[in-house]
């Protein structure tokens, strides 16, 4: 077999184990069955009331790298049944004690695949846009929601005169990124812990470039988090915003494997996360570019034109101003 073909075929074998991880939680929830014995459409709220579960859960939501991601969901499967259930917690948060093993191998993945991340798709999107070369003049640079600094340290190599600053809400994240910078001798990025919906005020217009990477979604309250990332931008800055590129209404994703593999994965990471803190939102991996559009443009961010919205493979990349 060839490695293309390969590559396919072992790919497909990992989707339809993330999918089956979630039609296990369906089954076990009795969500399939009130849809097999509906005698017309039913809602997922309609669902909810009938199993007396919360609805928002009830909206089933990488191609991951490696296959150790799903052992790590599997042994959240317990927690996020819970969950579902109207005296359960709302959703699970990053702390919780298995979150350690899919965050491990999440480090691992993306900093196996950070350079060709960085490389390939991050920077020549921002080259079109005219923030490559700001960036090699020196500008001030903000990674939000950072996670290990796998691309913050990345960008922080190739753009020696800007300055870099890495926040995420995990101590162990940026524990990471400290010895990530120390290994690679990086003296423009520092990392520090913090919460994206409550920046300090001292922040304020001070930064020429936010970056954020497959994060948003994962927030409890992703629409405060933009206008704080309006409130440290300065006047002419730009803010990129990398998220999945798929479609808001679940029925425009119909029989795309890829939407599906990320429905799975996100009812046992993504949706629990966003579902973990106040308000509850609950948007989940594949909130979807429209929505996400009109969340952008709610929060007085300006996209100017297609050329702002550029899709590579599953992933939508915005470039935004003020």
């Amino acid at each position: 077999m060839e490695k293309a073909e390969f590559g396919k075929y072992f790919t497909n074998i990992f989707q339809d184990g993330f999918i089956m991880l979630s039609i296990g939680i369906g089954h076990d929830l009795g969500l399939f069955k009130v849809m097999c014995e509906a005698k017309e459409p039913i809602s997922s709220e309609e669902v909810a009331k009938k199993l007396d579960l919360k609805e928002s859960n009830t909206s089933f939501d990488k191609k991951w790298g490696f296959s150790p991601a799903l052992f790590a969901m599997g042994m959240r499967s317990k927690a996020v049944k819970e969950a579902f259930k109207k005296d359960g917690p709302y959703g699970i948060s990053y702390h919780d004690e298995h979150a350690s093993e899919f965050l491990h191998w999440l480090n691992s993945y993306r900093a196996l695949m950070c350079d060709e991340t960085v490389d390939k798709k991050i920077i020549p999107l921002l080259d079109q846009q005219g923030v490559v070369s700001r960036l090699k003049s020196g500008i001030k640079v903000l990674d939000l929601g950072c996670g290990a600094g796998n691309h913050v340290t990345a960008m922080a190599q190739r753009f020696p005169k800007s300055t870099f600053i890495g926040l995420d809400y995990s101590e162990a994240g940026i524990k990471h990124g400290n010895k990530h910078k120390q290994e690679k001798g990086l003296t423009n990025v520092t990392f520090t812990q913090g919460d994206a919906h409550n920046l300090p005020d001292e922040w304020a217009e001070s930064f020429d470039y936010v970056f954020v990477y497959d994060v948003l979604h994962d927030l409890p309250n992703p629409h405060k988090a933009l206008g704080q990332i309006y409130k440290v931008l300065k006047k002419d800055g730009f803010f990129s915003l990398i998220e999945l590129g798929f479609h808001s209404n679940p029925v425009d994703n119909a029989d795309d494997k890829g939407a599906a593999l990320y429905y799975a994965a996100s009812t046992f990471i993504c949706l629990q996360s966003s579902m973990s803190g106040e308000p509850h939102i609950g948007y989940g991996a594949c909130w979807g570019r429209e929505s996400i559009e009109k969340a952008l443009l709610d929060a007085n961010f300006k996209i100017n034109g297609k050329s702002s919205l550029i899709e590579i493979d599953e992933e939508a990349f915005f470039l935004c101003t003020k």
